[in-house]
């Protein structure tokens, strides 16, 4: 595990996402992938926790017709940007980066969505246990994370970058969240062990993991990518090979659905 702007303030990290508000964002398909994930629910309140943009609001609101969505978010930059592309179809919340106690009542959300979220906290497990205080009995906690054991011997590729800069196709080879590669004011290098364990210590227990973006640091190559754009590769078909294997720690991004308990 390798950290990234963990010394910084509280209010320092906040105003450095609302100054990269409108430049943060993830592949087109994958907001689309979590709220396929999700699925159909019945009626409830649905809590998306870290919502940014309101990316995957939008996604959840033609999904989850009769439940009740909520964002929370601590960036103001990015709640506008929400706000502006929602239209008042979800309530939209902003805390403090100091408030470790979330404005909800014990047992009351019937999902909980974090998504992208737990490797930019200086605390993941109280994070997460703050999540398991607001689940409703049956409720579930749909997580998802980067995993940097999908890029094979990352560290000492790093080690190499350090000693030869010009060598900048090593840039490929590494996690986004590396402190060579990231852009966010914190980040964190997860495995999918350690997320595991993140996971148990809030008495949280997985009970589906899906992987997706099989082999990231082929895909992310200028040459690769054009073979997947014209559809001569597929990602998905590998996806879901890895999937049925239960080889989900060589995908880059995990999706987790987890219990209480």
């Amino acid at each position: 595990m390798i950290k990234v702007g963990h010394q910084l303030s509280d209010e320092n990290i906040a105003c450095k996402y609302s100054e990269i508000a409108a430049s943060l964002g993830m592949p087109t398909y994958f907001y689309k992938a979590v709220a396929h994930f999700v699925g159909s629910r019945p009626q409830g309140k649905v809590l998306d926790l870290g919502c940014g943009n309101g990316d995957l609001l939008s996604e959840l609101i033609p999904v989850l017709l009769n439940m009740d969505l909520i964002g929370v978010e601590i960036s103001l930059g990015r709640l506008c940007l929400a706000r502006d592309r929602l239209n008042n179809r979800v309530s939209l919340i902003q805390i403090g980066a100091k408030d470790n106690h979330l404005p909800f009542a014990d047992q009351s959300m019937d999902l909980v969505c974090v998504t992208e979220v737990i490797e930019h906290l200086k605390d993941p497990i109280s994070f997460l246990r703050e999540i398991n205080r607001v689940l409703s009995p049956r409720g579930r906690l749909i997580l998802t994370t980067p995993n940097s054991d999908a890029f094979p011997f990352w560290e000492q590729i790093a080690r190499i970058w350090t000693i030869f800069p010009r060598l900048k196709f090593l840039w490929h080879f590494l996690p986004f969240e590396h402190p060579l590669k990231t852009i966010q004011p914190i980040d964190t290098v997860l495995s999918i062990g350690e997320v595991e364990s993140i996971i148990q210590q809030a008495y949280l227990s997985p009970i589906r993991v899906c992987g997706t973006e099989s082999f990231p640091f082929l895909y992310s190559m200028p040459g690769v990518r054009g073979l997947v754009y014209r559809k001569i590769l597929s990602r998905t078909l590998f996806d879901g090979l890895f999937n049925t294997l239960k080889m989900q720690h060589l995908c880059y991004r995990t999706f987790w659905e987890c219990k209480r308990g």
